[in-house]
């Protein structure tokens, strides 16, 4: 629309009388061809620095530690229909037995189950009473934001430690009601004191359950989201607590690739029961990236834009110099006839699109330092304001905008004034 609004009659009529002349309407149109550039140059930073930080942010998301080993970890679903297993012990010594099977295979260190898949899944919080605590008028209120149920050796296969006391034994089996808390849980309910000992039980007909090991925080809700406190039970305990197992994931640690021993697994469970379908058979880095999926297609998004508005900076910048070349082309022949160099009319060229450059990231930076902070509640790990991704984003268009002003200025320094001077 811009260049049409130069089309005005009065305009076209300068044009002429001025016959090629610089005018004021020439100096008009100069002076908006050079803003639009600005504005380009403008929009590109603010762009390249919100995909910078979203990119930093997913970088961040899948290099963070999420509390236990996801490498060589391959993962799998399996649900034991109510009607075949309606006793529990019957879904506990199934899991017992694939394991077993599982860890058997050559390459596999060890194999467990368990009922909630980190790092992402739902809460399943609930009300509880721990042996000798009482709330504040503010809280921490007895309620713990993830149970899981798991069976022997969990804590190993998913590369948990142990941070004080210790893991489910064999003796757990037969002894009394025991579980395992996360360090969210250890710091919120008791802080600075030992948790090992205490006892929590989850309604009146339940029995307490004596905590007898603190385990490394895992991340449940999201690697960005804040820690819950979580509860750890010994499926193997589920059947005289009258607890049962239904949807399980089952995770092993192995060295082999997923696709060697796809068909092992599933080979194994068909020997073990042919109805029963496996779920989402893959390796734990795969969970990581789904978990991610969102963050990532919004840098992904973001990054297209950028880059769709840094082509158009660079070709603004490479189009209104090459424009002005041509319109000064007498004048820089002039200038070489009376004894400029080559290389002085190159700093003029490059200097002149270095101008509009450097007034577009003045005015980008001081956008992004405000709109960036839209993306506040998307990043994670990273300020609006990151100075390091501000200064590299900075550079970068620096030097495509130095690429983009090359050409016209190596044209405007072949310029051979004797040519011109006959020309005109």
């Amino acid at each position: 629309m811009a260049p049409l609004l130069q089309l005005r009659e009065s305009v076209v009529n300068i044009s002429l009388k001025e016959a090629g002349q610089r005018s004021t309407a020439g100096a008009g149109r100069a002076r908006l061809r050079s803003g639009l550039v600005m504005l380009e140059v403008a929009l590109a930073v603010v762009l390249v620095i919100g995909a910078g930080l979203l990119l930093r942010s997913l970088w961040n998301l899948t290099t963070a530690d999420a509390g236990f080993k996801r490498n060589q970890l391959v993962t799998f679903g399996l649900v034991l229909p109510a009607a075949q297993y309606q006793e529990p012990q019957s879904r506990v010594d199934f899991f017992q037995r694939l394991t077993g099977q599982l860890s058997a295979i050559s390459g596999v260190q060890s194999a467990a189950v368990m009922s909630g898949l980190p790092p992402q899944r739902l809460v399943n919080a609930n009300d509880v009473d721990f042996e000798g605590y009482t709330s504040g008028p503010e809280g921490p209120f007895e309620n713990v934001d993830y149970f899981q149920t798991v069976t022997q050796p969990y804590l190993a296969t998913m590369g948990i430690p142990i941070v004080e006391g210790r893991d489910f034994a064999v003796a757990d089996v037969t002894g009394g009601p025991v579980v395992l808390v996360n360090e969210t849980l250890a710091k919120t309910f008791f802080p600075n004191q030992s948790v090992i000992g205490r006892r929590v039980t989850f309604g009146r007909q339940r029995p307490f359950f004596t905590i007898v090991g603190m385990v490394r925080d895992v991340k449940q809700g999201g690697i960005s989201s804040k820690t819950g406190t979580e509860l750890y039970f010994l499926a193997d305990q589920g059947p005289k607590l009258g607890l049962g197992l239904g949807g399980m994931n089952v995770v092993v640690r192995t060295s082999l690739p997923v696709d060697s021993l796809s068909s092992q697994i599933r080979g194994l469970v068909q020997s073990m029961d042919p109805t029963l379908p496996v779920i989402r058979l893959r390796t734990m880095d795969e969970v990581f990236g789904e978990s991610v999926a969102r963050p990532r297609f919004m840098a992904q998004l973001l990054g297209l834009f950028a880059a769709l508005a840094l082509a158009l900076a660079a070709v603004g910048t490479y189009g209104i110099l090459a424009y002005t070349v041509s319109q000064r082309r007498k004048e820089i022949g002039i200038h070489m006839a009376l004894g400029a160099t080559r290389s002085t009319v190159l700093r003029m060229v490059l200097g002149q699109g270095l101008r509009f450059t450097l007034v577009g990231l003045a005015v980008g930076i001081a956008a992004a330092f405000g709109l960036t902070r839209l993306l506040q509640t998307q990043l994670f790990n990273v300020r609006p304001s990151d100075p390091a991704t501000i200064a590299s984003v900075a550079v970068f268009i620096a030097l495509v905008a130095m690429v983009a002003c090359l050409i016209p200025a190596n044209r405007a320094a072949r310029v051979d004034p004797m040519v011109v001077l006959r020309d005109e």
